[in-house]
């Protein structure tokens, strides 16, 4: 055999063999370093790519931030200190530029007594018309003893506005359980429900809605305000619940009655008076320029009020919550309300001939 030959032979074939190598490294090679780098830069990109994609307040746009529900604007800076309130939280607001302009432990857990049936009213009134007729049941058994009333009987029939009106006036515990339980069976469309069932289910109608304007530290329990530890709010979502409330014009209307006098085809007849004393003529604690809107007591929620009023081109509410005394309720009321349109007639109101009221949940 030819070795010179076979040797040739070899050496054409490696030649072609490494032009081949070197042809194919170059038309290759740089399509697999460009694609492993792009799996590189995605490895990457999805290692510096962060879990928690919730929106943060460096770089969100105000709409993004905002809570389900009503929210505030805060601008403290140019009230006055006010160190003389004496009610445990606290807050001052100023409805057209949606502003809080005061406040005192607005977060705090309190009870709202029967400022609870500021929400009583709305709820009801999403639901059942005004010319609703109402008759009164035995589900009024199911207010407790040392309850404030309205003195409502079984067999009464009055017209849900008047209803209300007993609701907020004179703070009828007995209107609320009605209320309630009326509103219940008319929204499930279950005229038979049990009286206690339907308390429960308008009560889910009230904390529903305290979720939709953004109270979220408030729980619902009854529709009077009767004091239970899992029935609580804060000043500043008793604010939110105000303000809801004022989507329905009825509402201010009720709350700034002096009085409501009606008789009913029964034949009995109703006298009720206001128990808001910023709204009171003959009061001690009279504010010519209140006109709501709903007050409270128990003995562990305190003395508490939403006050409203409208004054030189101010619309003001007030809140306040677990006051030491009806005189230290009606004073910070009316000084927060001052602050805002008479600085200079700030003071401490003197204890009054009015008689502090014996019954709960007024």
């Amino acid at each position: 055999m030819n070795t010179r030959k076979y040797n040739n032979k070899n050496n054409s074939e490696t030649i072609f063999m490494l032009m081949f190598l070197i042809i194919f490294a170059a038309c290759f090679i740089p399509f697999l370093v460009k694609s492993a780098t792009g799996k590189n830069d995605d490895k990457q990109t999805a290692k510096e790519q962060p879990l928690d994609t919730t929106v943060t307040t460096e770089n969100a746009e105000p709409s993004q931030l905002e809570e389900p529900g009503i929210t505030f604007k805060y601008d403290e800076s140019e009230i006055l200190s006010l160190s003389d309130i004496q009610s445990e939280t606290a807050v001052l607001y100023d409805v057209s530029s949606n502003t809080i302009l005061f406040s005192k432990n607005k977060d705090k857990i309190t009870f709202p007594a029967s400022t609870t049936k500021i929400m009583t009213a709305y709820v009801a009134l999403k639901y059942l018309p005004e010319d609703y007729m109402i008759t009164v049941g035995p589900e009024i058994t199911l207010i407790q003893p040392d309850s404030s009333v309205a003195y409502l009987s079984q067999g009464n029939v009055i017209s849900f506005k008047d209803a209300l009106y007993a609701l907020m006036l004179p703070s009828g515990n007995d209107a609320a359980y009605t209320i309630a339980v009326n509103t219940a069976r008319y929204v499930s469309d279950a005229p038979s429900m049990e009286d206690a069932e339907a308390v429960k289910y308008f009560c889910n109608l009230m904390n529903e809605t305290a979720t939709e304007i953004g109270a979220k530290n408030t729980h619902f329990c009854n529709p009077d305000g009767y004091h239970d530890l899992y029935h609580y709010t804060t000043a500043e979502d008793l604010l939110r619940i105000a303000l809801k409330s004022r989507e329905i014009p009825l509402i201010a209307e009720i709350s700034s009655a002096k009085y409501h006098h009606i008789n009913i085809e029964s034949g009995e007849e109703f006298f009720w008076s206001n128990g808001n004393s910023l709204i009171v003529n003959d009061s001690g604690y009279y504010l010519p320029f209140a006109n709501g809107l709903k007050t409270g007591f128990t003995d562990e929620a305190g003395y508490c009020m939403v006050a409203t009023a409208e004054y030189k081109g101010k619309d003001l509410i007030a809140v306040v919550m677990k006051a030491p005394s009806i005189s230290a309720r009606y004073t910070d009321a009316a000084n927060l309300l001052y602050s805002e349109t008479e600085p200079e007639k700030i003071k401490i109101i003197e204890e009054t001939t009015i008689t502090e009221q014996t019954t709960l949940s007024q």
